[in-house]
């Protein structure tokens, strides 16, 4: 590992976590996330199940494994959030018809309502997460994070 990366490491001599640039990734997400479930809690479901519902949204009819490597998430749980979902009434599942094995997976037009008034509402903590930043700011931040995210895949 280069010299110029040690200070962003975790070390014997580290004073505080300050430097550490995956504990302030960490931090971002678990705030966001907190904040998100906080509201959304309110209207009876989660962050996770938002999620889905919004990869839904945008890729519809995906498959259970499809969204599982989407969102970054073990398969179990993908099912076992989808399958709440369903008994939710908010999505509907069933087989692919070129391959059995396949359950894709469909939201609901409620799903579609909930998910509209869900979106709405997290947008507030979205928008206020940029507060004090540009828009070239954010998208920077974006970038920086995908180049970290591309180094991280094996």
């Amino acid at each position: 590992m280069s010299r110029k990366y040690l200070k962003f490491l975790p070390s014997s001599t580290m004073e505080n976590q300050d430097s550490l640039f995956f504990h302030w990734v960490t931090q971002v997400h678990a705030q966001y996330v907190q904040g998100v479930d906080n509201v959304l809690k309110k209207h009876g479901i989660d962050h996770s199940r938002q999620r889905i519902l919004n990869i839904l949204l945008i890729n519809p009819c995906s498959s259970i494994s499809e969204i599982s490597d989407t969102l970054i998430l073990k398969m179990s749980t993908t099912t076992k959030i989808i399958y709440r979902l369903k008994d939710e009434g908010l999505v509907e599942t069933y087989s692919c018809k070129e391959d059995g094995r396949i359950t894709r997976v469909k939201i609901t037009e409620q799903g579609l309502t909930l998910l509209k008034k869900t979106n709405d509402l997290t947008n507030a903590i979205l928008s206020r997460t940029f507060d004090g930043l540009t828009p070239l700011q954010i998208e920077k931040t974006m970038g920086n994070l995908q180049a970290v995210f591309k180094n991280l895949k094996y």
